[in-house]
């Protein structure tokens, strides 16, 4: 029982002890007493309703790894970043992932990169497929939030060509450094991408290009990075050459 119930108790035998009550009140009393003071306690430690709880990693100091911090999901593609200006210098191309697994959310890949030691989600974006996300939904990590590089080209990844003249093709450590990672759950080798989610693609992809000055030739998929690595499949929209002939110039 709660000390401060046992002291309640205490105050009504006492009061028993200088005043004649029927025994059956006071024990009546000193239960309707509990109960109250239960009900209070469970409320104090109940969540407030309303609390998006994908925002309350803000509230804590970051710790050495961190956390999503937070992840704003939206149904029509935010690029503005919430807590720094955008770094317009900083990205020079957009390299598009899928998650090799059905179903998924922002918390599942993160815990995947936190096994694997990362400081929390690579991605940059993250676009559901309707199977742990709604589908369509356009996930804002925290990296883009902060304009903080990406973890998500290992090092023998590099371009397949220089996006200027006389330059070399941007090397794993320019693709983390330089380039908008974004993630599409699902896996493209088995599977076709939803509708909705190639089209939230186009969309954000075409958002990123006029803000950022990219153009279609500096728009990668993972599986051009590297001639092991197949990824995102053979369906529809989702070839390179395809894709980028519906992005902006």
């Amino acid at each position: 029982m709660n000390t401060d119930v046992e002291h309640l108790g205490n105050l009504h035998v006492a009061s028993n002890a200088a005043s004649p009550l029927p025994r059956s009140l006071v024990v009546w009393t000193a239960f309707a007493v509990a109960c109250a003071a239960s009900i209070g306690m469970l409320w104090i430690a109940a969540p407030a309703r309303g609390v998006n709880n994908l925002h309350t990693s803000r509230d804590r100091r970051e710790p050495a790894v961190a956390s999503i911090m937070p992840v704003a999901i939206t149904t029509t593609p935010r690029i503005a970043p919430r807590d720094t200006p955008m770094a317009r210098g900083q990205w020079q191309a957009i390299v598009i992932h899928d998650s090799g697994s059905p179903a998924g959310d922002v918390a599942a890949l993160e815990r995947r990169h936190l096994d694997a030691g990362l400081s929390g989600l690579g991605y940059h974006f993250v676009i559901g497929n309707g199977q742990g996300m709604e589908d369509g939904q356009v996930a804002v990590g925290f990296r883009w939030e902060r304009q903080l590089p990406g973890a998500h080209a290992n090092a023998a990844m590099r371009a397949p060509w220089p996006l200027r003249t006389h330059e070399a093709p941007l090397s794993a450590t320019d693709l983390n450094r330089k380039s908008v990672a974004i993630c599409l759950v699902g896996n493209g080798e088995r599977r076709a991408f939803t509708d909705q989610q190639t089209r939230q693609l186009l969309n954000l992809v075409r958002a990123l290009q006029a803000e950022l000055g990219i153009g279609a030739q500096a728009v990668f998929f993972h599986r051009e990075l590297t001639p092991m690595v197949s990824g995102l499949g053979e369906f529809g929209q989702l070839q390179p050459g395809t894709f980028r002939a519906q992005l902006l110039p």
